[in-house]
């Protein structure tokens, strides 16, 4: 309603500014030179041309898209935001050049980032949930890729042409290197489209394929119990005959395409990288003509740190593809104390390579942290993250410690014996013989070589610990505090704690040194709880002296009188 307001204001006063213009002059020449030597005549213009221009392009994003939905409006306002004040901020380098051409390359720039913006959310959410109408829906979007990636294209070519025609470095040369990446964006945006499309059309022929392998079994179960009644079987005639119409395609269960995560993630790393040779090289150029450009800073940090992000990110999930086939199959033990998987949220059972049926998608599959998920969704959710989803460790097994806390938590996940892959119990609170206290091996005291999952932050005289499950015993001995029970639960405890580093104090003479204390002699601590509470650790120098009793005040005075007399 405010932008139909804002429409109508701007339609009527370019229209009182027209009118005004040819009464004023006698001829149509005169009152267009008017018109266009009046500065506010210009903008009041340049206004309408934009309304005109907005209310286009909004009908055409109407039927190439349909409404936008609220969280994409709002994901429009952020990304905007962000493309003006970059835009604001290379107006300061190139401030010679801003005029009526700088704002029509700027109007066009933004034009094709809010349209591949949109393009880019619509096939995110095609990849997250099937559309109501499949026709219309591809048909708008294929529409509407090609459109953005043929009009990026288009105005990348006219600004390398006036780049050379130039022969300098001007403003186009920012306008070029933009449009480059936006036409790197927009292809990522189709080819990624297209993936999600051919996935889409794997699955559809291997359900087809996977419901006529059904209703053919039927079929020959069918005949068979029809056989042996002819054979004159007691059984037979009491069994009930199988029908195909039985049998649904959402009772069928298909694989899929399972290298498509690796053909996104390295669809990624590759147009990552590509924006990053380009904004690279326009640093460098601007850097050498103009000065520091700050516009593209962010760009370019965000740029970097994506890439080398999608990098690890690969490497990792390569790497956990590869452990995948060496994780341990649950067992009905395993499955016993939680069978539901925590992604699909759908019944796991045990393995049985003799089911024709069942995929090797449903496979259950063991952590080395202990925890269990079907083997599609981990291969699902490890093309996002490489950890797993319940405790946050990480799934390569290589510098794994075990999760005794979570359900069946063996060694690496291979379901051992307690005595092949835990430490002996203490006896008594006392360690053995052959075993470090705290834990530790022999041999190393002293040395963290693994630190598990402890985070420790010296903020000068603070220290700041967090620690979940287990670890929370080896924060505790670190910061000096009683360390608690570890949390028996499968999602394990999670506490944080903080204290003061102990400041050594001036020194004192020999004789006015008291005599020999135990460790906690003179502090304050408080044991660590698994809920997360602060544990404090205040040395003595931290803390004013108590004062002495009453009581003892007057001994010593009666005693110092004593003194006296004598």
């Amino acid at each position: 309603m405010r932008l139909a307001w804002y429409a109508g204001c701007s339609t009527a006063l370019a229209a009182s500014v027209v009118v005004s213009a040819f009464h004023q002059r006698a001829n149509f020449y005169s009152a267009v030179v008017h018109l266009g030597q009046n500065s506010l005549s210009l903008v009041v213009l340049a206004n309408l041309i934009l309304v005109l221009y907005g209310a286009l392009m909004y009908g055409l994003q109407r039927l190439c898209f349909g409404p936008l939905r609220p969280v994409e409006i709002e994901q429009l306002y952020e990304r905007a935001w962000f493309a003006v004040t970059e835009t604001c901020l290379a107006m300061t380098i190139f401030r010679e050049e801003v005029g009526p051409f700088f704002l029509f390359m700027f109007t066009a720039l933004v034009t094709g980032k809010v349209w591949g913006w949109i393009g880019e959310g619509r096939v995110e959410i095609f990849e997250q949930q099937p559309p109501a109408n499949p026709r219309l829906f591809h048909t708008r979007l294929s529409v509407s890729l090609l459109l953005s990636v043929a009009y990026n294209v288009w105005m990348l070519k006219y600004c390398v042409n006036t780049v050379v025609q130039q022969a300098r470095p001007t403003m186009m040369v920012m306008f070029l290197f933009e449009f480059a990446v936006q036409t790197v964006t927009s292809s990522q945006t189709g080819i990624r489209y297209l993936f999600s499309m051919w996935e889409q059309h794997i699955t559809r022929v291997q359900t087809r394929n996977g419901l006529e392998q059904r209703k053919r079994q039927i079929r020959e179960r069918r005949a068979e119990i029809l056989r042996r009644r002819e054979q004159g079987d007691a059984e037979a005639e009491n069994e009930e005959l199988p029908s195909e119409g039985d049998v649904e395609e959402m009772d069928i269960e298909v694989p899929g395409w399972d290298a498509k995560g690796l053909y996104i993630l390295s669809l990624d790393l590759v147009s990552d990288f590509l924006k990053l040779c380009i904004y690279t090289a326009f640093f460098c150029v601007l850097m050498t003509f103009y000065g520091l450009p700050i516009h593209i800073i962010r760009d370019w940090f965000m740029t970097t740190r994506s890439f080398i992000k999608r990098l690890n990110a690969l490497l990792r999930y390569r790497q956990a593809l590869r452990d995948m086939d060496q994780y341990a199959d649950a067992t009905e033990q395993d499955l016993g104390q939680d069978d539901t998987c925590i992604i699909c949220r759908e019944e796991m059972r045990p393995w049985n390579p003799q089911d024709p049926i069942r995929l090797e998608r449903t496979r259950a599959k063991k952590l080395p942290c202990g925890h269990i998920l079907h083997q599609g969704c981990l291969k699902s959710w490890l093309e996002r993250q490489q950890v797993c989803p319940t405790c946050r460790r990480p799934v390569s097994r290589e510098g794994q410690q075990p999760n005794q806390n979570a359900p069946g938590g063996g060694f690496n996940g291979l379901n051992l014996p307690a005595a092949q892959n835990q430490q002996p119990q203490p006896i008594n609170g006392q360690a053995p013989a052959n075993q470090a206290p705290n834990g530790l091996l022999p041999g190393n005291q002293g040395n963290n070589q693994n630190n598990g999952g402890v985070r420790m932050f010296n903020l000068g005289p603070i220290r700041l610990g967090f620690a979940q499950g287990q670890d929370i015993q080896e924060m505790a001995r670190r910061m000096g505090t009683i360390a608690p029970e570890a949390n028996p639960s499968p999602l394990g405890g999670l506490a944080g704690g903080w204290s003061f580093n102990n400041v050594p104090s001036s020194p004192q003479p020999e004789a006015s040194q008291p005599g020999p204390s135990t460790k906690r002699e003179g502090e304050e601590q408080e044991e660590v709880e698994s809920d997360g509470r602060l544990s404090i650790d205040a040395s003595e120098s931290h803390r004013p002296r108590p004062r002495p009793a009453p009581a003892a005040v007057e001994d010593a005075e009666d005693e110092e009188a004593a003194a006296g007399r004598s």
